[in-house]
């Protein structure tokens, strides 16, 4: 297992945040979430590798975001 940043900066609505909760949730290599000083930053414990986690991460942004 490895921490990983994940970029939240995206998710500023309500609608955004609750979807990012739910994937955050879904997801069965996401172990624990952990807030972290800077507002648009999560620290993520994940049990995949680098690659899974980014590839992970980038499909959860908007299409206009990515």
């Amino acid at each position: 297992m490895s921490i990983y940043e994940l970029e939240i900066g995206w998710a500023a609505t309500t609608g955004q945040r609750r979807y990012l909760n739910w994937e955050l949730l879904a997801h069965d290599e996401v172990r624990g979430v952990f807030q972290t000083v800077r507002e648009d930053v999560l620290a993520v414990l994940f049990s995949g590798d680098r690659l899974v986690f980014r590839n992970w991460a980038r499909s959860l942004a908007p299409a206009a975001v990515r």
